[in-house]
Order: C-alpha cells, then structure tokens, then sequence
C-alpha cells in the first residue's frame, strides 16, 4: 500500500473514532476532559495536511525545440541559473544516438543495452526507467534546493521517420507524476532547415522544406502562444527574452547569465557556436530553396503566426 493510500485509510479510522465518541454520551462522560477527544481532532487534522502535500505532485520544467533552432545556447543560458540543473536531450526511445555497426561504449545507459541485448518489449521498459530515474532525480535535486530542467529532445517526437507524433511523448509520460512547467523555442524554418539539411538530419519522409514546416507546425500545436519563445528575439536581446523564458519556468533569474553561460556544459551544439550571444548572418539561399520557400503553405502559415520573411 503506497503512503497516501495508507494516510487516507488511517484518516477514515480517525474520523470514525472521533463521530463515535462525540455521539456516545457514555464514552463522553468517561472522559474526565475532552482534551483526548481534542488532541484526536488535531492528529486527524495534521494527517489531512500530510496528505494534501502528499498528493500535490511535484513541478518539472520541460524546455522543447527542434534541431538546429538554437536549443544548446537557449539551454546553456537556463543551466547557467542560479541553483539550476539541466539534463540535455531526453528522450529514451530514440535510436538516433546508436548508429549503426559496432556497439557504443554506454556503460550507464540501461536502455540502450537493452536495446543491444534485444529484450523483449524494449520501450515499455525504457519509458518505465525514465519515469523513475526522473521521479529519483527531481526527488534528489529538490532535497538540495535546486531546480532540475528536462530538455526533451524533441526531434526525435517531430523530425523522424514517416510520422510525427502529436504531442510531447516525454510530457505525455510525466505528467501523471509531475505538474509539467513547459516553454518551446521556435527558430524561423528556414534557417533551422538549411542547419538541418547541412548536418544531414533529414531523418524523416517524404525529405524537403515544405515537410519540415508541416512537421513545425505539429510541433508548435502542442503548446499555448504564450509558451513560445522566438529564438530571434532571445539573441537580440537576450537579457530581456531568458529573464522571461526562466519566469515561465518559475526559476531563480541572475543576468550573470550572459557572462558564464559558454562555461556549461551541454549536448547539441550542431551550429555556430561562440561566448558571445547576437543574431547569425542567414545562409546563402539557392533558386531552387527560395521556390520551395515560397510554394510552402505550412511556411506561410508559420510565417504569418510569428511574423517571420
């Protein structure tokens, strides 16, 4: 039986007790005081506020965006905040980081040795060891005073294979557990498809700008305007757009930030990187792209929402 069951059924025996001696005169009167009754009221109540702070889940900040949009700096910039602990690029039933050939050398990473050792039901039991070692690390964090921060890697939901998923899969598996705190990040599709297409990240079908944007949109279908952040505005004026991307997270805020944020240490880092936050100069677009840009109606679409050329 789990805590909270066992402090309701404890609760319920309480109060059974307490109604029976205040409606028996007998049992009543054989009380020299009621200061028994009293402390019995107490202890029921003590038991109550035990259990409404057992049953409030605990908070857990989700940062989403897709590959090559400015996740790693955006991250660096909320891992640089005071008491703040970001784990980069979740997602246990990827297979984007195996490759193919010889096996890697993950010593830590029980999921991917599963997948190795070819269990049976793999990512039933991957999604069952994310949800505890989250529950145990939040758990760990918390206890210390600090904050932890997901960064779900959330190409692996939009931008793989023949369909993309509707909604956050690591949300939609911590959010019986955890109240989920959620911002994304968003990059003008044009640049962050050209960084795509220049890591060779096209890891979905059918491949060109057009799908991508469709698969943009499904992205950012998951969450409120409200909760989405452009990457433009965070580079040119970063100070101002962080400081509101860790409020929505509910997170200490320092403007120290901007002088240690190059000093963590976080996955990703596929663009341009550098200690100095400022808008990157585009690309060179062909012929044949600016065709493409101006055929798409997903690109239109995005671009009238967030006011992108």
């Amino acid at each position: 039986m789990s805590e909270p069951e066992g402090l309701n059924e404890l609760m319920s025996e309480l109060g059974n007790v307490i109604s029976e001696i205040e409606s028996n005169s007998e049992i009543s009167s054989s009380l020299k005081t009621e200061s028994k009754v009293q402390d019995s009221k107490s202890l029921l109540s003590q038991c109550s506020s035990i259990l409404q702070r057992a049953e409030q889940k605990p908070k857990l900040r989700i940062i989403h965006h897709l590959a090559c949009s400015g996740g790693t700096l955006i991250s660096k910039c909320v891992a640089a905040q005071p008491n703040t602990f970001l784990l980069s690029e979740l997602h246990p039933t990827t297979h984007l980081h195996m490759g193919g050939g010889k096996p890697k050398f993950l010593p830590a990473d029980v999921t991917t040795q599963a997948r190795y050792a070819n269990v049976p039901n793999v990512d039933e039991l991957a999604w069952r060891i994310f949800q505890s070692n989250i529950k145990i690390t939040s758990t760990h964090i918390n206890n210390l005073g600090g904050y932890l921060v997901i960064r779900d890697h959330s190409h692996s939901d939009f931008c793989v294979g023949k369909k993309p998923e509707s909604t956050s899969s690591i949300v939609h598996h911590l959010n019986s557990q955890f109240e989920i705190l959620s911002v994304a990040t968003i990059r003008n599709p044009i640049d962050s498809y050209l960084s795509l297409v220049s890591n060779n990240w096209e890891h979905f079908e059918p491949k060109g700008f057009d799908e991508y944007c469709k698969r943009v949109e499904c992205f950012i279908s998951g969450f409120q305007r409200s909760q989405i952040i452009k990457y433009e505005d965070i580079v040119a004026k970063p100070l101002i757009y962080i400081k509101k991307l860790v409020n929505k997270l509910e997170l200490p805020y320092s403007d120290s930030f901007m002088d240690t944020f190059s000093a963590f240490n976080v996955t990703g880092d596929s663009g341009r990187s550098g200690e100095v936050i400022s808008p990157r100069k585009r690309r060179e677009l062909s012929e044949t792209f600016l065709r493409e840009i101006q055929s798409s109606k997903s690109f239109k679409k995005i671009s009238e929402k967030f006011g992108y050329e």
